[in-house]
């Protein structure tokens, strides 16, 4: 099944004037790659991994390009324009990302940067964010242990520290005392849980624990 907001595995299988058609391997359905985004070697049952989002005429379309953000992630984007529709983000695409005015954690300004969440309308199947992105952060049944190596997104500052995300799943701390480099909201880093509260609440570090950060 090709899933819009996720990069896909498609197997190329007709040529129109438009462009290629792409397949999954189930053969459940066909996007179209246009002409702008084809190589220049491909071949009839050549396979791409392919982006699939909806374009401006709400055509399930596939581009080689990779967005800033994917379905079920958050990032830090910049506000291109608003209007009576809501706010229109860049988050590397042609078409920019709509986040509506009842997704906006009060009116969003251009030039400005917020971290989003991007998620898939059911209804319309199109790729929308959400500046409200806290609630999409999930706060139990934590599947994390202490120690594990993680992925993080430097978030907003707290009156300890800074707050992160982590796994693109969940709301972590990172402690001032425990940051010994520079680093701003929307960055990416590595970093290992520290501690798992009891309230749900996780902890983490950007230096490994023990003799994992010695290095040899």
């Amino acid at each position: 099944m090709i899933k819009i907001g996720k990069f896909n595995r498609l197997r190329a299988v007709r040529q129109t004037d438009n462009g290629v058609y792409f397949t999954d391997s189930d053969k459940t359905g066909e996007v179209l790659l246009p002409n702008k985004y084809i190589p220049d070697d491909l071949f009839e049952d050549d396979v791409l991994n392919l982006f699939v989002f909806k374009d401006s005429e709400d055509r399930i379309t596939a581009t080689t390009i990779r967005p800033k953000i994917m379905l079920g992630e958050f990032a830090l984007l910049q506000v291109r324009d608003v209007n009576q529709f809501g706010a229109f983000l860049d988050w590397g695409m042609e078409k920019d990302l709509l986040v509506p005015f009842k997704e906006q954690p009060g009116r969003m300004s251009p030039g400005n940067w917020y971290m989003v969440y991007l998620s898939l309308d059911p209804k319309s199947e199109r790729l929308v964010g959400s500046g409200r992105y806290q609630r999409f952060l999930e706060k139990e049944n934590i599947a994390l242990r202490e120690g594990q190596q993680v992925d993080l997104i430097i978030d907003d500052r707290s009156d300890l520290g800074v707050n992160v995300i982590i796994n693109h799943r969940y709301r972590g701390l990172l402690y001032d005392n425990e940051i010994f480099e520079r680093i701003g909201r929307g960055d990416e880093r590595k970093g290992f849980v520290k501690k798992i509260r009891e309230d749900g609440k996780v902890d983490v570090t950007l230096q490994a624990p023990g003799y994992a950060k010695v290095e040899p």
